[in-house]
């Protein structure tokens, strides 16, 4: 019995790299680098993916990771970074037990680091880990030793829930949460229906939201709320234009998001899948106002979980506030539907605070192998990066807004 490692990084594919920790069985840890690698994986990853299932994985299921490394690793942009796969699986008696999604990242200044899959738009990294195969005891001891095959300067993980797998394999001395960072979470597992929902807050909070709705109808036009899941137009039609919005918004705002204006960012989001009978995957939720769609949020569902991803309107219309009332009709129909949480995704902002009843820690994982990636994992992504968006965030939009435009015409 022994633990056999196979990739592109070592020419020492096949051969025993340290010793056994399988108690039965042996246990093979393989990094794929190739697309056709990740395409025979497809069978086993929608298999593991489905066991594990803990409505805490969507960024690190097939179809997201296979859409994003087919746009963005086969697909240049004009960044002088350079992206390679190097997606980790373990396998026990050839059945699969675990799938790790990772990249490596060659900035344009020389420094390699590894990150996950899917960043800057995947929100959570995380580890699928079939426990009945591999404990997580066995998985952190494959971690520790792979990652010393990685050849970067850095390891650098952000986003990881403490509640994850991936929280229980990391080593906890690289693991911090300098940024103080939460992901609010609205937890509907005890609400039985919309009106019951709705009788437990503040009549104040009913009546502000009544009075929204009320404006808008006297005002403008009728408010539906259309549903569509990816894969079909409708929901293709949706991202692209709720990309429009936001670009908008963030430039009105003096703010800038690299994941969003990333040219291969809409066609990435436009074509992952959704099924509407089972309630999984891709879904946008389009409010309009006399059939004109004003307020889009694209989301994902899986295990009866819905991560609010992105949320946009029509900056037009902004007196109005499209967002918040988009946001009740959103949920009016997930808790109709039978969806037990509403995650957003950390990074929360105030107004999250009236959508959430619970929260879950978020950490983050650096750890160095080089002088130069001790400084950009601990000094740059844990101190100066967070502190400069944050003093960032707290100028005035306008000043912001100027900043931004000086930048852009450098």
């Amino acid at each position: 019995m022994g633990i056999l490692v196979s990739d592109e990084f070592t020419s020492r594919a096949q051969t025993p790299i340290y010793e056994a920790i399988a108690k039965q069985g042996d246990v093979q840890v393989q990094i794929v680098t190739d697309l056709a690698g990740i395409e025979a994986l497809e069978t086993d990853w929608r298999a593991l993916e489905a066991k594990v299932a803990d409505g805490l994985s969507y960024f690190q299921g097939y179809d997201w990771c296979y859409r994003w490394i087919k746009s963005f690793i086969t697909h240049s942009n004009t960044s002088d970074d350079t992206a390679e796969l190097c997606l980790f699986t373990v396998r026990r008696s050839d059945k699969i037990a675990a799938i790790f999604p990772l990249v490596r990242i060659t900035k344009s200044f020389g420094i390699k680091t590894i990150r996950t899959l899917g960043e800057p738009l995947a929100q959570y990294a995380n580890i699928l880990i079939d426990t009945d195969l591999l404990s997580i005891q066995e998985a952190r001891t494959c971690w520790q030793d792979v990652s010393k095959e990685l050849r970067a300067d850095a390891i650098v993980l952000d986003r990881v829930l403490k509640s994850s797998q991936l929280a229980l394999v990391l080593d906890q001395k690289n693991v911090s949460n300098e940024k103080g960072d939460l992901s609010l979470i609205m937890n509907l597992e005890e609400v039985d229906d919309w009106d019951t929902f709705q009788a437990g807050f503040k009549k104040t909070v009913r009546r502000g939201r009544r009075r929204r709705f009320r404006k808008i109808e006297e005002e403008v036009g009728a408010i539906e709320l259309h549903v569509h899941f990816g894969g079909s137009q409708e929901y293709k039609d949706s991202v692209k234009l709720a990309l429009e919005y936001k670009m908008i918004w963030l430039k009105e705002n003096g703010r800038n998001m690299a994941s969003f204006s990333d040219v291969r960012a809409m066609p990435f989001l436009a074509d992952l899948d959704g099924d509407r009978e089972q309630l999984d995957g891709a879904i946008a939720y389009v409010m309009t106002i006399d059939g004109k769609p004003v307020a889009i949020e694209i989301g994902f569902l899986q295990d009866k979980r819905y991560y609010c991803f992105l949320g946009a309107f029509d900056w037009e219309m902004r007196s109005y506030s499209l967002g918040k009332v988009q946001m009740e009709q959103s949920l009016k129909w997930a808790i109709e539907n039978g969806i037990k949480n509403i995650d957003f995704l950390g990074n929360y902002e105030a107004y999250q605070g009236d959508w959430s009843n619970s929260s879950t820690e978020v950490v983050s994982y650096g750890a160095a192998t080089s002088l130069k990636g001790m400084a950009y994992a601990n000094l740059w992504e844990q101190q100066l990066k967070p502190n400069l968006k944050k003093v960032f965030r707290r100028l005035p939009p306008s000043v912001r807004k100027g900043l931004m435009t000086g930048l852009a015409t450098r």
